[in-house]
C-alpha cells in the first residue's frame, strides 16, 4: 500500500487574469491600491508644502509600506509546509479553535 501526502488545498487557484494573477490576488491588489490612494496623496501634498519633494516621497514610502507588506504577505506568500497561501492558512488557524466539541450523528 502506498502512502502519500494529500495537500490541504485540493482546488488549486487558477490564474485567470492574463495568466499571471488569480481573482483573489487581484482583489488584494485592488483593495490595497484603493487604501493607498485614499491617504498617500494627502500625505504627499502635506509634506511637499512643509518639506521638500524628496522628503515627501520618503514619508509616503514609509507610510505605504505597512499596506504593501500586508498585501504581499496575504496575497502572494505561500506557506510551503502546507502548500496554501497565507490568508487561507490564517483562516484555518483561526477556525481551528471553533472545531472542538462532541461530534455525533443524530440524536
Amino acid at each position: 500500500m502506498r502512502i502519500s501526502k494529500v495537500p490541504i488545498d485540493m482546488s488549486s487557484e487558477q490564474k485567470n487574469i492574463q495568466g499571471v494573477l488569480s481573482t483573489r490576488q487581484a482583489i488584494y491588489l485592488g483593495v490595497g491600491g484603493v487604501v493607498l490612494y485614499s491617504y498617500i496623496p494627502i500625505l504627499f501634498n502635506l509634506f511637499k508644502d512643509i518639506f521638500s519633494i524628496y522628503t515627501a516621497v520618503v514619508f509616503c514610502l514609509v507610510a505605504a509600506s505597512p499596506i504593501l507588506i500586508a498585501v504581499g504577505i496575504l496575497g502572494f506568500w505561500k506557506v510551503s509546509r502546507l502548500e496554501v497561501f497565507f490568508d487561507r492558512y490564517l483562516m484555518i488557524v483561526i477556525s481551528k479553535k471553533t472545531q472542538y466539541g462532541i461530534w455525533r450523528k443524530g440524536d
